[in-house]
């Protein structure tokens, strides 16, 4: 494209351009300075562009980021990546104040504006002058547009229909051609973005590179000190005085404090809320009254408990052996158990682990929060080895230890993997109370043994009992024997009005049990207790 057009000017002792470069020491911001510009054509309005990119050869190729046109001569570009070196160029830009106002361009970073952006929504012939682009909310009421090597004025925009009137197509010299949405214009395909047109911009390449950085400012060197900064500043913070919290008053032990910390901590006085509460040990008022105890290792444990519910995964702990009767597989000659031995398991005791059973769970099993991991592949000497090792934490109970191992399941309840149980620690609280469990879990290859280690899924379909209440039998001489029923379901019975069977027999007898309601027999019935 070329253009008969006037570019800004400078003054004889300026290069143009941007100037310097530096780090504002943030990790995120680069301040940037540029040589002053001035209007080459009376009554121009003056702008900025201000180009940078990671790769000095995309610095103008990327194309325009920001304009400034408040006459600044330095900004600040904010929201960048610390570590990573950056390369900028600053274009004086001017232009006719009837074709566009700068003013009416969107905000961008403080202190800079950006010029919109769009697509083409549909094809456009040579004598088209609505022109559909997209994000129109963007574009001012008025301006210019560049559309592959064409320039268009436009006098305003119809939000609803997403385009602009224009009233000058091929505007400033420039050829007139059709333009498709992908960027052919007849000749070749060209960048399909429209953008905003920049203006007559001068013709320097100058560029500055700068790291942003978190690096402290350079003094400048004196002979009077040495530098500018004459204390350690690597040091710890030094603000501290002794002098303010030397003088704290002891523990008075009076009062509501007569009753030790210690015994508040441990939750000597047990059923309490969390809080303490004051009661009186002999039933009197005001005998022997003290404050009850916070029995934060129990109050900790429940609200963890909470939180594993809700975000936790149902997991199957199996404990290793650490005593029991050798297995035959350690020899005098190697007293040391076979790795693949199936029935040690590479433990040395016979069986090699045992399954735990949480009471607290219906189904056996323990939560387990599974920490974000992630999933690698790495060459090992018998070849390809997944690697994940999670890392994750759970209640104090039970108590895991390393070399124990957990199953974990999928969304079905299918066995995924197992995991060995690596470097247990346990947040310790006060009073030696100790609160959540944290350990990393190493997934075990498919073919390790330890995948042949019998283990039951889920206790939740083992059947559990329930009793009837006490019912009476009318026996010989009017006698009233009193009896209960057993009735035996599992766990997926959720309610009383799924049971529909029979009783045990008791004192020669049964009920039948129609949607939860037992029935009446030999003159008298029974209820369900829970």
């Amino acid at each position: 494209m070329t253009c008969d057009f006037t570019k800004p000017i400078y003054s004889a002792t300026k290069r143009g351009g941007c100037s310097l470069a530096r780090s504002a020491e943030d990790g995120y911001t680069i301040q940037i300075f540029w040589d002053q510009a001035y209007e080459s054509v009376l009554d121009y309005d003056l702008g900025y562009n201000v180009y940078y990119s990671t790769i000095r050869e995309d610095v103008f190729t990327e194309g325009v980021k920001f304009v400034s046109i408040d006459g600044a001569t330095d900004g600040y570009v904010i929201e960048l990546t610390p570590g990573d070196v950056y390369y900028f160029a600053v274009k004086g830009a001017q232009h006719d104040p009837s074709w566009f106002n700068l003013a009416l361009l969107p905000d961008s970073f403080p202190g800079f504006k950006a010029y919109p952006e769009g697509l083409l929504l549909s094809d456009i012939s040579t004598t088209d002058v609505v022109i559909p682009l997209s994000d129109i909310d963007q574009f001012p009421a008025f301006g210019v547009i560049q559309v592959g090597t064409e320039i268009m004025r436009y006098i305003s925009k119809d939000i609803p229909s997403s385009s602009v009137l224009v009233s000058e197509r091929g505007f400033l010299g420039t050829n007139i051609r059709f333009h498709d949405t992908d960027g052919y214009d007849g000749i070749e395909t060209r960048d399909p973005i429209v953008r905003f047109w920049r203006g007559y911009e001068d013709d320097n390449e100058r560029v500055q590179q700068e790291t942003a950085s978190f690096a402290f400012p350079n003094h400048a060197f004196t002979a009077a000190d040495g530098y500018a900064i004459k204390s350690d500043i690597i040091t710890t913070n030094l603000g501290a005085s002794d002098t303010s919290i030397e003088s704290f008053p002891k523990y008075d032990f009076v009062g509501w404090h007569r009753t030790d910390p210690s015994r508040l901590l441990r939750g000597d006085c047990i059923g309490t809320y969390y809080g303490g509460e004051q009661w009186c040990a002999d039933g009197y008022l005001g005998i022997g009254r003290q404050l009850r105890g916070v029995p934060i290792n129990e109050q900790a444990a429940r609200r963890e408990e909470v939180l594993l519910n809700t975000w936790g995964e149902p997991v199957m702990l199996v404990r290793r052996l650490w005593s029991g009767i050798r297995c035959s597989c350690i020899l005098s000659t190697t007293e040391q158990p076979e790795h693949r031995c199936i029935f040690c398991f590479g433990t040395g005791f016979s069986t090699g682990y045992e399954q735990f059973f949480n009471s607290r769970k219906s189904d056996g099993k323990i939560r387990v929060r599974f920490g974000p991991t992630q999933e690698d592949v790495k060459m090992d000497s018998a070849g390809l080895e997944n690697v994940f090792i999670p890392d994750c934490w759970t209640l104090v109970y039970p108590a895991i230890r390393d070399r124990d191992f957990i199953i974990r399941f999928d969304e079905d309840g299918v066995e995924e993997f197992r995991y060995e149980i690596l470097n247990v620690t346990r947040n310790i609280l006060a009073e030696g109370k100790s609160g959540a469990q944290k350990f990393s879990a190493q997934r075990i290859r498919k073919t390790d043994p330890i995948y042949m280690w019998s283990a039951i899924d889920t206790t939740a379909t083992m059947p559990q009992t329930l009793t009837t209440s006490i019912g009476l039998l009318r026996g010989l001489g009017g006698l009233q024997i009193p009896h209960i029923h057993n009735i035996v379901i599992n766990e997926g019975i959720v309610s009383l009005s799924q049971i529909n069977q029979t009783t045990s027999v008791s004192e020669g007898h049964n009920h039948q049990i129609r949607n939860g309601i037992v029935l009446k027999s030999v003159g008298h019935a029974h209820s369900i207790i829970l």
